[in-house]
């Protein structure tokens, strides 16, 4: 007996040809890569049992100051908050939602997405997407969405009683892009009263006074390039400014000028201001053809799964991708838009950013926020329910369909490949006991450019020995699992012998 490796090392390679990743992985849906190991991603469950009007697509959490958790939800349409255990529509009065800039009708669409003078086929979504930002002032929630362009404030009842709506932040600034409140404890516009590149804060712990003075510490500056400021995110002290041409520093400089700004980054702008996540220890996003990371330098990431994005990602969409931290598994996942699903996002890649290695499945989100406020990440599918993720089984998951975890190898050429190779027996490792419900099927070929024959599918035995005869030169393996428990496929080896040459 000569007993055979075939597993695939950790991560799912999608760059090139299958066969230009021989011996590796080359698709999967719902599984990670932890410690090596394949295993499925978690479950899912309703937050919320009935869906938010609009679909989400920003999303922020935070706790009040008796320590009650806070969620902030906005939807195209809508601004709700889960707070003391109730959902709550908090839209402002006046409010431009997403949907107020839907042109409908001759000609209203993307160049060469449909025929000229036709009328549009997806009627209510919008030409370009627009973005929230959250954030809050000591307990109170603050927010704008680009869209709108105003500063919005929402208090909780730890001081009183909850406000039923947000209302506007007195004196702020309009026509903004987005905003971010510093360490320092000042609120800052980006885009500030419609000027692309400027900048604006607010007086040190007062966001209503945006008047600069020599008795106060608002100000404000211009990006040090051209381009359009977008959004921000904080890095340790500094704050991360984002323009459609890269990244400037913004950092506490003190009296007189109160905060200073140079370029960070240049030729590495984000696709969507929701593909930017922020990590505690650096920030990383999904660029228009690349994928960065900034942790006082910008990096661009390398990527195995480059070419599974952009060669499907649908451009005029790209506004709604969509970035999450998942830190109990040291990972960032991305959602975009593929085929004809252009403002709901379909698909997702993840980072595993403590092994360097990728996954890639199918999955309709729209946003994310990472565990903390609550136990467990909480994301929104596209047609505005909440979710906690990695809170149970696949197998519970609502909306989950009939798809199942499984990975997919490229060509493995069993021997030398000099000879036909009879399989007598597959063997797992030593964690046995972790892979009930799962089955192994061959695509089987005697040569490169030959015909496939499909053996299998073969289910792993309790005592670690499962019979499965088969003869070949080269296979291609599909580890699929169950969704009803957990499981994880380290080394798998086959008990084969040589069956001589062709």
């Amino acid at each position: 007996m000569a007993l055979f490796p075939i597993t695939p090392p950790a991560g799912i390679v999608k760059n090139g040809t299958d066969y230009a990743n021989k011996g590796r992985w080359v698709d999967g849906n719902l599984v990670r890569f932890e410690n090596g190991y394949l295993k499925p991603i978690g479950g899912w469950t309703r937050l919320k049992q009935t869906a938010l009007d609009g679909a989400p697509i920003g999303m922020y959490a935070y706790n009040d100051n008796l320590g009650q958790p806070i969620l902030a939800v906005g939807t195209r349409k809508k601004v709700y908050v889960l707070y003391d255990n109730t959902w709550t529509d908090i839209t402002p009065s006046g409010f431009v939602n997403d949907a107020s800039s839907d042109p409908l009708g001759y000609g209203a669409y993307h160049y060469d997405v449909e025929d000229y003078g036709d009328a549009r086929s997806q009627s209510g979504l919008p030409l370009d997407s627009g973005h929230f930002s959250f954030d809050n002032w000591g307990e109170h929630l603050n927010f704008c969405f680009s869209g709108d362009g105003k500063i919005y404030k929402w208090r909780p009842n730890s001081g009183g009683t909850a406000d039923t709506i947000a209302t506007v932040v007195a004196n702020a600034p309009t026509g903004n892009q987005s905003i971010i409140v510093t360490n320092e404890r000042h609120l800052v516009a980006i885009g500030s009263g419609g000027d692309p590149r400027k900048i604006a804060w607010s007086n040190r712990e007062d966001n209503t006074n945006w008047t600069s003075k020599a008795t106060n510490t608002a100000g404000d500056l211009q990006i040090p390039t051209g381009g359009r400021a977008i959004a921000a995110a904080s890095h340790g002290n500094d704050i991360i400014i984002f323009s459609d041409t890269g990244i400037s520093r913004m950092f506490y400089s003190g009296s007189p000028f109160v905060y200073g700004i140079a370029d960070a980054g240049t030729n590495c702008k984000a696709v969507s201001v929701r593909s930017i996540v922020p990590t505690g220890n650096f920030l990383s996003w999904m660029g228009e053809n690349s994928f960065f990371v900034y942790d006082g330098t910008v990096r661009e990431i390398p990527c195995e799964v480059h070419d599974y994005v952009y060669d499907q990602l649908n451009v005029p969409g790209k506004k709604s991708c969509w970035g999450g931290h998942n830190s109990n598994f040291n990972e960032l996942w991305w959602g975009f838009p593929s085929g004809e699903s252009q403002y709901s996002p379909n698909k997702y890649i993840i980072w595993n950013y403590g092994e360097n290695v990728w996954s890639i499945g199918e999955l309709d989100r729209g946003c994310w926020v990472d565990q903390g406020v609550f136990d467990f990440p909480t994301s929104a599918d596209n047609a505005g329910f909440i979710y906690q993720h990695e809170s149970t089984v696949l197998g519970n998951s609502p909306n989950l369909g009939t798809a199942v975890p499984y990975a997919t190898s490229g060509p493995i050429q069993i021997g030398n490949g000099d000879n036909y190779v009879q399989c007598n027996q597959i063997l797992p490792d030593e964690e046995a006991n972790s892979l009930p419900g799962v089955t192994l099927s061959f695509k089987g070929k005697f040569t490169p450019l030959g015909p496939t024959t499909d053996f299998g599918s073969f289910t792993f035995e309790s005592d670690g020995y499962t019979d499965a005869r088969f003869t070949a030169r080269q296979v291609q393996m599909t580890v699929t699992g169950s969704t009803t428990q957990d499981f994880q496929v380290g080394n798998i080896r086959l008990d084969v012998k040589n069956r001589g040459r062709r």
